[in-house]
């Protein structure tokens, strides 16, 4: 699992909120492109930030609304399905972030958040009918419980 770049950006009615620089994360179709945190080079292009909040019953409000969404994981889907839920895995990796660094624990990489939500995260993938799908979501469960479990 990869980190991301955490700026602290202060605005004024919140004590503390993070800037994180990275477009890809609600823009699917930079996935595909090489991403990187600058702003596209072009004469027309505004670049804006949108806010989100990053906590435990968003997280999964939003997993559950993707597998709504897609139903079975299957050749058609699955694809589009794990690059979704890709993302929001990338929103769990910033989640244990902050959360790490505020309780520095004694022991382990995670924070026990991250820990308790992605647990939470591989109940629902396991729950995913399968229709045929080769690789996903069972190559996400893997990779989850390889680094949080």
């Amino acid at each position: 699992m990869e980190h991301h770049t955490l700026d602290p950006y202060p605005i004024p009615k919140e004590k503390n909120p993070l800037y994180v620089n990275e477009p890809w994360l609600i823009d699917k179709s930079l996935v595909e492109d090489m991403p990187h945190p600058e702003p596209e080079e072009q004469a027309d292009n505004i670049r804006i930030y949108v806010p989100i909040d990053l906590n435990r019953k968003a997280i999964l409000r939003r997993l559950d609304r993707l597998i709504f969404h897609y139903g079975e994981a299957n050749e058609a889907n699955e694809f589009e399905f794990q690059s979704d839920v890709s993302m929001i895995i990338s929103q769990i990796e910033i989640y244990d972030q902050v959360w790490y660094v505020r309780h520095m624990p004694d022991s382990g990489s995670h924070s026990e958040e991250a820990i308790s939500l992605v647990k939470e995260v591989i109940a629902r993938l396991e729950d995913i009918p399968d229709g045929c799908a080769e690789c996903f979501p069972f190559d996400i469960i893997e990779e989850l419980k390889r680094e949080y479990c």
